[in-house]
């Protein structure tokens, strides 16, 4: 019976660290707050990593955010 739970206690703690590792996903605007967020990845070959922005689809903002917009 106790392994039981130790088995049980181990497994919800493995599913609650994975979901925590699960990427963040932009839904608004942080300078409008609607909710048309399309978002933009350029991949640089030299380094091997993806940039990752996005951009406000709204007309009246447009405004191009995130760490990758720098």
């Amino acid at each position: 019976m106790k392994k039981a739970i130790v088995f049980l206690l181990l497994a919800a703690l493995v599913s609650l660290a994975f979901v925590s590792c699960q990427k963040d996903v932009v839904t608004y605007c942080p300078f409008c707050s609607k909710a048309n967020v399309k978002e933009i990845s350029t991949y640089d070959k030299g380094t091997g990593m993806t940039n990752i922005k996005y951009q406000c689809t709204n007309q009246k903002c447009g405004k191009i955010f995130g760490a990758g917009a720098l």
